[in-house]
């Protein structure tokens, strides 16, 4: 039909107008971390934009829901300003063909989400953790001069490295003091390298063909006991880089089953809350968009998004309550989007009844 094809278009426009700007606020929030980062030479300069990139679905999971819910708004308040939805009723349009466009954009826009939640997000987090454990390791080889004595982990650990390779971590000359309170250790090497581990992430000083020196107790009353060595590993601390992704979205949505345990438990329901809730808030969205001809539709914008607030701000609330007390079982947040439905279920056969 003409009038629900141009129904849709009008919504579809309004909805990706939205979308793209409450996306741009987001993402200007995350460059201004990632360039905090680089400002501390935490970063490669030339890495924020590619790390900008890969946090997107972590954006759109953000505002997807109010990105769909003030487009539909927003389209029908234009209409309904305009008088061309009372020309419609009027012509006998009937609020099912009214309806039908809006629902079938709600479901593609939420599974949309629900791609970007299960499998997008995750691929991304991949990329970047794959990224991130890279720059870290560069992060730690450009903190390290040449020439100087640097401070690590609070003082722990002092490093002293005569010249050093930035490409691929080969460091020459190496001198490392260890002083954890009771031990103090000298190690020295004519070569060494920094690594990181693929188990747990942590980055490693490794010298070759060196030799230790150990103290135990006092310094005026210490054993001392000297070794030569092939090969020492040295922990060091781990750069702290908030260029992430959020951790939820490590494992795609599949590979979360099944819900054995309260990670997983709260990781899949924290998936789902997103696509549900876009679809639920554009379905509230139709009756609330109903404005008299001389109406402004700003208020009815406002007042979506204090309900916008108030339904993710519970969603949070209750996420947050299943991770502390580590459910594996029950129903999750199903009832919460149960009652949900069931208001907007109320509303729009109000709305059907007054059309």
């Amino acid at each position: 039909m003409i009038l629900q094809r141009y129904l849709l278009r009008e919504i579809a426009q309004a909805c990706l107008m939205s979308l793209c700007v409450f996306v741009a606020v987001i993402l200007a929030l995350f460059l201004a971390e990632l360039l905090g980062d680089a400002a501390q030479g935490q970063l490669p300069t030339g890495s924020v934009f590619f790390l900008l990139v890969l946090r997107v679905p972590e954006a759109l999971l953000l505002v997807g829901p109010l990105a769909l819910m003030v487009g539909v708004l927003m389209a029908l308040g234009r209409l309904g300003e305009s008088s061309e939805l009372v020309v419609q009723r009027a012509s006998g349009l009937a609020f099912p063909a009214v309806f039908a466009p809006i629902a079938l954009w709600a479901l593609l826009w939420s599974a949309g989400l629900l791609l970007v939640s299960g499998w997008a997000g995750p691929a991304a987090y991949e990329r970047s953790s794959a990224l991130m454990t890279e720059l870290a390791r560069t992060a730690l080889v450009s903190g390290i001069r040449s020439g100087q004595f640097d401070p690590l982990d609070g003082g722990r650990i002092t490093l002293y490295v005569g010249s050093i390779d930035r490409e691929s971590g080969q460091l020459g000359d190496v001198f490392v003091h260890l002083d954890d309170g009771e031990e103090y250790e000298v190690l020295s090497a004519p070569r060494g390298r920094v690594w990181i581990d693929d188990v747990d992430q942590r980055p490693f000083l490794t010298l070759y063909e060196g030799r230790q020196l150990r103290h135990v107790g006092q310094l005026s009353s210490a054993k001392r006991r000297q070794i030569e060595f092939s090969r020492n590993d040295v922990r060091l601390p781990a750069p702290k880089l908030s260029g992430g992704q959020a951790d939820e979205l490590r494992l795609r949505l599949p590979e979360l089953l099944p819900l054995d345990s309260p990670q997983r438990f709260h990781e899949w329901h924290w998936r789902w809350a997103s696509p549900l809730a876009a679809f639920l808030l554009a379905m509230l969205a139709l009756p609330l968009a109903q404005v008299g001809p001389r109406q402004g539709r700003f208020g009815s914008v406002v007042l979506a998004l204090l309900l916008y607030l108030f339904y993710t701000n519970l969603v949070y609330a209750a996420l947050v309550w299943m991770e502390r007390r580590e459910l594996v079982g029950g129903p999750g947040l199903w009832p919460l989007h149960g009652l949900v439905l069931a208001g907007v279920v109320l509303f729009l056969l109000r709305q059907w009844r007054r059309w």
